[in-house]
């Protein structure tokens, strides 16, 4: 009588599996992971809590902060309500973003690779190689949530943000829903497969990020309550814009193997993680430069050197680095940096503005 077959999931279940199908390993590794220690030790916050990425949704309302400091600064009265419901779209559609991003990328994965979900790569070597409850990729690849609630979450902060920006439209005017409308569409653009999984053009789905999450929110926050836009609230609004969009990209660091892996078009994957961190060091001295020329121009108070408090903190982010390969460690350091120089520029820029 032959000796029945054992395997073993490393560092999953942690006890010996009767051989089967891949559906029953992974009903088995399902069931561990929502009792196991890791949820044990993360709990139901946790989980919430990488869903939304709340100092990421913090760290986006700097373009809010600039446009309506700089709205108060031409003489404008600012509204609490229109302030109210500019920071709730901005906070869902940035929410709402990230997590299509990382649905996307879930669903091409399942898509190169249908026996995923029952391979060690998708459960064993996935967890191996990046900490629990990293992002909601993970989630997505064992199981923890159910992509029906990513999807369903997704369309719930879609609705938040568009119903914000049409009661905006009652209170100013027609000009705000077009910018929400329009954020939306470049986002769609950010996220088809043709543009975000191609060589290069993945160039456009990021300055199409770049204009959604930093330059049209700011542009929406001074309209809201100046009713207009010149050429110099345009050129003003370019420095927030792009440290926000900094911001938001150095996620990538969190998940750019993996990104390699599917063949997603992103600065770190094409260029390397070290260039891609030299190139937005250039980026960001740029933008807090240009600050400093329309301050020359006196299109900006000469209390806007205040601004300036965190362009230190920000560098640090991203010449900090200096080894290889990149760690987890360091890709959370850059993104702790530059989320917490994102959120002083904006409380800076408002103190600057407030009483220039």
């Amino acid at each position: 009588m032959s000796e029945k077959q054992e395997v073993t999931t490393p560092k999953l279940l942690g006890e010996s599996v009767p051989k089967g199908s891949a559906e029953q390993t992974v009903a088995a590794a399902t069931s561990q992971a929502e009792t196991g220690p890791a949820l044990k030790a993360y709990g139901l916050f946790a989980i919430f809590a990488r869903l939304l990425r709340p100092a990421l949704t913090a760290a986006m309302a700097l373009p809010i902060l600039w446009g309506l400091a700089l709205a108060h600064w031409h003489g404008a009265e600012l509204n609490g309500w229109s302030i109210a419901l500019l920071l709730i779209a901005n906070s869902a559609f940035c929410v709402g973003l990230s997590l299509a991003g990382q649905y996307v990328d879930f669903r091409r994965s399942i898509k190169n690779d249908q026996a995923a979900l029952g391979s060690e790569h998708s459960v064993g070597a996935e967890r191996q190689s990046h900490p629990p409850l990293q992002d909601v990729f993970q989630l997505l690849h064992s199981q923890r949530v159910r992509p029906g609630a990513v999807r369903s979450l997704i369309f719930l902060c879609l609705w938040i943000a568009m119903l914000a920006y049409v009661w905006l439209s009652l209170l100013v005017g027609w000009p705000l829903l077009f910018f929400g409308v329009l954020s939306v569409l470049l986002a769609v653009v950010s996220l088809l497969p043709v543009i975000r999984y191609s060589r290069w053009q993945w160039l456009l789905g990021d300055a199409a990020i770049l204009v959604a999450v930093g330059l049209l929110p700011g542009l929406s926050a001074y309209y809201a309550h100046r009713e207009v836009i010149d050429r110099w609230v345009l050129l003003a609004s370019a420095a927030p814009a792009v440290l926000a969009w900094l911001t938001f990209m150095a996620y990538n660091l969190l998940s750019w193997r993996r990104d390699w892996r599917l063949r997603r078009g992103t600065a770190i994957t094409v260029f390397g993680p070290e260039r891609a961190l030299d190139g937005a060091a250039v980026m960001g001295v740029a933008s807090f430069t240009s600050v400093l020329l329309l301050m020359a121009l006196d299109a900006l108070p000469l209390s806007s050197l205040l601004v300036l408090g965190s362009l230190p903190i920000f560098l640090r982010a991203f010449t900090h680095i200096n080894q290889k390969p990149l760690t987890h460690a360091d890709a959370t350091y850059v993104i702790d940096r530059s989320t917490q120089a994102a959120i002083l520029a904006g409380l800076l820029w408002m103190l600057a503005l407030w009483n220039g």
